[in-house]
């Protein structure tokens, strides 16, 4: 019996099956079974084996079964022998005992809780009596088995129990992970390793830390919050906490954690459920940006109706103060004609005022009309420089500096356009500059040609602005003169009505900037080839001519205008063009591509500069010419732009001639 049991394993049916077998060779019946009645399926189980069959395992239904009627009626004794006589009236019936013709069978019940519900058998086909140290052995056998069938039946038990769980703990909405007292993962479920995007086998035994960044946003690194978390959740129970987990691809997404002590098949865990908030997040984010748009949008318009005020009183208050004056007859007559300036002037701004509202409203109600003719474009410029010539006089901007850049001078260029919409564009453009400069220059024109868009640009040495102000610029109301106290004239609507038009005619329009350097306004017209004068000298002026079909160049900016411009540059030398957004995007294309034989670096990005990326990629590939590209090339900025290893700069507006000659320069022949 010692050697039986020390055969013996976790499983309790295999120790059924032991214990039949070794009945079988120790007492020698014919056959020998365990039967069990399933109360739950009203069914008999029989584990069974003869001296010449091998152990069988089968379900039957209780009818007719002897073995049914010992174990729910004959469950007084702890030991029966059933000779030939008793056995008879089962044979008709009992197909175990009508086809193997038994004459007596030894009987043991197998009882648990109390209860009979099995029994084993020891089956001969002779007249059997047993001697008392048999029926001992049996009867041992019997309370062994006892035991190992309430194991079963227990185990089975828990294995149900387990397996309910089990379907509600893979099949919940969120990922379960259970933690052991370490904080290291024991097990998973089915979204848990959905959410981690990798294998069950790459996560147990492992910790929340190497499924998360360095860092949390709190700035905690994740080691030390995991630890904080685990100890909190030992000590209290229970810890919940936001966390930003790493998938195994490398991508980041934002948890809802709830860490929770458990007891876990009798022992103790931590519950970790996870929550993807990813969604939820972007959409809190989304509202709050709302929020913010809707406030600021709220200040613009109060701030837009006081000015309003201002500046529709301004001009009545000289209109009706002056016009008293007239009618004074001790009014000198010089004086009157002076009045008569003041009252015509401030006519004019009331009227500009109320021109920018209808304008507004207009494009607001889609009621803008759009009347496109051949507009002789150097003719148009000469106008503006003219009208605002006056201007200058007229603002007191002695010190100003108005420039006109026609690098078509002498040609006839023609655009199929609005010239008046194009002429207001240019006016708003020019009367925003004039109002923040104050010494210095302003510079407008054209810089850009090509078969498909010219760029126009209006560049000032004024202020410049913010870069928290800048997504003001083109908006209703958005006046961002008042972060430098200076409570300028103007309906903060010149900036919206010409973008609005500039899109109008088919065009784009950015800017660039920086605080106490100044601003470029930049805008592009399409270009119809019916219009350009064909007999015009200087027609191809700046295209490159050049063949660098063999050449790859990296366009790094942050502006998609930009390099739409750059794009066109460059298309007759049929040179392959990659961009990068940003300056981390351009030192990994740098880095993986070999092919690249130039870099065009915008300076001013942001998050990291052109600088700072041009030191990088100046490391791993010092060869490879990187050319500088600011709106506001100083000497500082040329000074810093060499000295973080770009081999030459090119300032913005960019003349494409210059650009042709540095490139040409810089490729290796």
């Amino acid at each position: 019996m010692a050697e039986m049991i020390n055969h013996f394993t976790p499983n309790a049916n295999n120790n059924l099956q032991i214990i039949i077998g070794t009945l079988l060779d120790a007492l020698q019946p014919n056959l020998a079974f365990y039967a069990f009645y399933d109360e739950g399926k009203k069914m008999l189980n029989f584990i069974s084996k003869g001296q010449n069959t091998e152990l069988k395992r089968f379900e039957t239904s209780v009818g007719g079964m002897f073995a049914f009627d010992v174990i729910k009626k004959a469950a007084s004794e702890d030991y029966m022998l059933y000779g030939l006589n008793k056995l008879k009236p089962y044979f008709k019936t009992d197909y175990l005992l009508k086809e193997n013709h038994f004459k007596s069978l030894a009987l043991s019940p197998v009882s648990y809780q109390g209860k009979q519900v099995a029994l084993i058998a020891l089956c001969y086909k002779e007249e059997k009596d047993l001697a008392a140290d048999d029926i001992e052995l049996l009867k041992s056998f019997a309370l062994i088995a006892g035991v190992e069938a309430q194991r079963a039946i227990d185990l089975r038990a828990i294995r149900q129990e387990k397996d309910k769980y089990k379907s509600v703990y893979d099949h919940i909405n969120d990922g379960i992970f259970i933690l052991d007292n370490h904080g290291r993962y024991s097990e998973v479920n089915e979204l848990a390793i959905s959410l981690l995007g990798c294998e069950r086998s790459d996560m147990i035994d492992k910790s929340p830390v190497d499924f998360s960044p360095e860092f949390q946003p709190d700035g905690l690194t994740s080691r030390e919050k995991a630890n904080h978390v685990i100890k909190n959740a030992l000590e209290v129970g229970m810890s919940r906490f936001y966390w930003k987990h790493k998938r195994k691809n490398g991508q980041l997404f934002d948890a809802d954690v709830s860490l929770s002590k458990s007891i876990h098949y009798g022992e103790s865990y931590l519950l970790a459920v996870v929550r993807d908030i990813t969604n939820q997040c972007h959409t809190e984010q989304k509202l709050t940006e709302a929020k913010l748009r809707a406030e600021e949008s709220d200040k613009l318009k109060s701030a837009f109706l006081a000015n309003m005020s201002h500046e529709i009183r301004t001009p009545l208050n000289s209109i009706i103060g002056f016009s008293e004056l007239l009618l004074d007859d001790d009014t000198e007559q010089s004086d009157k004609e002076n009045f008569l300036n003041l009252i015509s002037n401030a006519g004019k701004s009331l009227l500009q005022l109320i021109d920018d509202i209808i304008d507004i409203s207009k494009i607001e109600a889609g009621q803008v009309k759009i009347s496109k003719s051949k507009v002789e474009i150097n003719a148009l410029l000469d106008e503006v420089k003219t009208t605002f010539d006056k201007e200058m006089l007229k603002r007191d901007k002695g010190l100003v500096k108005l420039i006109l850049d026609k690098p078509l001078a002498d040609s006839q260029l023609f655009l199929f356009t609005d010239p008046f919409r194009l002429r207001q564009i240019l006016s708003n453009l020019l009367s925003n500059a004039i109002k923040f400069v104050d010494e210095g220059y302003i510079k407008f024109g054209y810089n850009g040609i090509n078969n498909e868009l010219m760029q126009f640009y209006v560049k000032d040495t004024g202020i410049g602005i913010e870069k928290d102000k800048s997504h003001l610029i083109f908006q209703r109301f958005g006046q961002v003169d008042q972060a430098y106290k200076r409570n300028l004239d103007g309906t903060g609507l010149g900036l919206a009505i010409t973008k609005h038009l500039v899109e109008l005619l088919d065009g784009k329009i950015w800017f660039d900037s920086e605080p106490g350097k100044g601003s470029t306004f930049y805008f592009t017209m399409p270009i119809e080839a019916d219009f350009w004068d064909q007999s015009a000298e200087g027609f191809l002026f700046g295209r490159m001519m050049n063949d660098w079909s063999d050449k790859v160049f990296l366009i790094v900016d942050d502006v998609e205008a930009n390099y739409r411009f750059l794009k066109a540059v460059f298309r007759d030398t049929k040179a392959l063009l990659l961009w990068a957004k940003s300056a981390d995007e351009a030192i990994k294309i740098c880095r993986n591509n070999n092919s690249i034989s130039l870099v065009l670096m915008d300076i001013r990005m942001p998050e990291k500069d052109g600088n700072q990326a041009t030191k990088t990629i100046k490391a791993f590939a010092p060869d490879l010419p990187i050319i500088a590209q600011t709106a506001f090339a100083d000497e500082d900025d040329r000074l810093l732009a060499l000295q973080s290893g770009c081999d030459d700069y090119i300032s913005k507006p960019i003349c494409k001639k210059e650009l042709a000659s540095l490139v040409k320069k810089l490729l290796p022949q």
